[in-house]
Order: C-alpha cells, then sequence, then structure tokens
C-alpha cells in the first residue's frame, strides 16, 4: 500500500481593498487538515481572528488560561504566543497602528499581549462579520465579504492624530537608536510619545524598539538557522550573545531551539505573506523595500 504523507496545513493571504491598505496587514486563511497543530506566533500589531471550522485555542504565557471565542481581538504583541487546532479554518486580518485607532479606537495598552471577545468592543457587528464568513464557501466571497463590513466602519471612524502616522513610519524605518530621536522624528515631545505609543501601540516607546529591532533580525535571518548571526544582525545589538538573550526575551526560547521547532503553519504564513505582501513578519508590515 502506497505511504501518504499527512496533508500540510495551508495558510493564504490576500491584501484588503486599497481603501484599506493603511489600516488591515493582510487578510489570512488559516486551513489546518485534521491532526494536531502546535506553533508559536512572532511579536506583532493587533489582529482579529474568526473561527470558520474546528476547534482553535491560544494562550500568550505557559503560565497563562487558553483563550477560545469564535471572533476575537487580540491587541498588539511584545511575545510570542501559542496557537493549538487539531484541525479547521480561520479567517483573520491584521490591524496596523492607524487601523487600531481607526478600527477599534480604545487605547491598546490594556489589550497588550492579550485577547477578548470581539463583540466587547464591536457589539453585534462581530457576530455579523462571522455570519457573512460562515455563509461564504471560498475565499474569493469571504475577502469580498471582508471588504465590505469593513470599508463602511473605517469611512465612519473619526480622524486620528497625524502624529500616530508619523510614529509608525518612523518605527519602521529602523535607523532609530533613542526615544530623543524617535520624538524628534514624530514632533513631539518624549512624554507626549510615551503616551501615544502606549494608547496607539500598546508599549512603551522604549520597548517598541526593541520589539522592532528584533523584528528586523528576525527577519533577516528567515527560516534559516545556519546563517553566520554576526553578518546579519541589526547594528543596535552588541553581539550575538546580545541578540541570543533577546531571543530569548521575546520568544522565550533560544534561536537554536526554536529552530529545531516544525513551524508547520508560521513558517508557511511567512513565505506566503512574503510572496502576496511582500512581508514576511506582520510587525514590519510597511516597512521600507516592502513589494
Amino acid at each position: 500500500m502506497e505511504d501518504r504523507q499527512p496533508l500540510a496545513p495551508q495558510v493564504r493571504f490576500y491584501p484588503p481593498a486599497p481603501g484599506l491598505r493603511d489600516l488591515v496587514t493582510a487578510y489570512y486563511f488559516v486551513d489546518v487538515p485534521p491532526g494536531r497543530q502546535l506553533d508559536h506566533l512572532h511579536p506583532e500589531w493587533a489582529n482579529i481572528r474568526f473561527v470558520v471550522e474546528g476547534a482553535w485555542k491560544w494562550r500568550m504565557s505557559d503560565d497563562a488560561p487558553w483563550f477560545s471565542t469564535p471572533a476575537g481581538l487580540w491587541g498588539p504583541t511584545d511575545r510570542t504566543g501559542t496557537i493549538v487546532t487539531d484541525g479547521g479554518l480561520v479567517v483573520g486580518f491584521g490591524l496596523t497602528p492607524l487601523g487600531w485607532s481607526r478600527l477599534i479606537g480604545v487605547s491598546a495598552e490594556p489589550h497588550a499581549n492579550a485577547a477578548i471577545d470581539l463583540g466587547e468592543v464591536w457589539g453585534p457587528a462581530a457576530a455579523e462579520m462571522l455570519s457573512s464568513l460562515l455563509e461564504t464557501a471560498d475565499d474569493v466571497a469571504r475577502v469580498a465579504a471582508l471588504d465590505a463590513r469593513l470599508g463602511p466602519r473605517a469611512q465612519a471612524a473619526a480622524i486620528v492624530d497625524p502624529a500616530v502616522g508619523r510614529a509608525a513610519g518612523t518605527l519602521l524605518t529602523g535607523d532609530i537608536r533613542s526615544i530623543d530621536a524617535f520624538a524628534r522624528q514624530v514632533g513631539v515631545s518624549t512624554r507626549t510619545l510615551d503616551r501615544l505609543c502606549r494608547r496607539v501601540f500598546g508599549f512603551a516607546p522604549k520597548r517598541l524598539l526593541r520589539r522592532q529591532r528584533f523584528l528586523r533580525t528576525l527577519e533577516r535571518i528567515g527560516g534559516r538557522a545556519d546563517l553566520p548571526l554576526g553578518a546579519v544582525l541589526d547594528e543596535g545589538y552588541a553581539d550575538q550573545a546580545h541578540f541570543n538573550r533577546e531571543f530569548r526575551a521575546f520568544m522565550g526560547m533560544t534561536p537554536s531551539a526554536y529552530y529545531r521547532l516544525p513551524r508547520n503553519v508560521l513558517r508557511r504564513a511567512a513565505e506566503s505573506r512574503l510572496a502576496v505582501i511582500g512581508q514576511p513578519l506582520q510587525g514590519l508590515y510597511g516597512a521600507p523595500g516592502q513589494a
């Protein structure tokens, strides 16, 4: 009898409608065949996720309770999270910091590294969006349903302080090394910057700069653990030992332990995101050089 390999997870990405691309990083469909899959998320901006098929659970640390909901809002993160499923389909999308301001409209800091039922902030609109996804049978129709519901919501949202866009752009340039330089680039005082970052990005400026530095290096490494790290480390790291400490702080394990993991879902997500969106990591969406 022929030996058949188990089906691999599929992660499919689609860009949102042009008018939503400053707010939504991408739509994604995580389609996992029957069989247990566990993977580790990278630090990233906020996400909204809908469980279309199967049972899915998430948690942000080994001692945290598992979280599961049909329609959920995940705040911005500065550490790894764990996802586990026995198979099924999740439809989700990432929110840029501007998207958080326009589409969520509450302070991000209380939601950092946490998840809640989307209905707590969107009310009945959360269940309505989930229903529209359940009523459609293919990716094209679901993308259209997401565009149709998010477009009017974005148009009705309040205008956001232009400093939010300047701060997001500054974070993505990768050449800011101090809080003072960050504030000057945004055109605000360091105190105002601190309040803005906590409200919109979920974290204090120093933590954000550390997180973005880590993500830039993670992007350069890609899926290869055999690269000489000295050649790809961000200039903000003193040496490889410094990066190793930061890797453990953000991912909860050493680089070698992480790259020994199968990463069946996240590895495919990075490949698909890069091919479709031009950026393998959601937390670097909009960075210079993105296709």
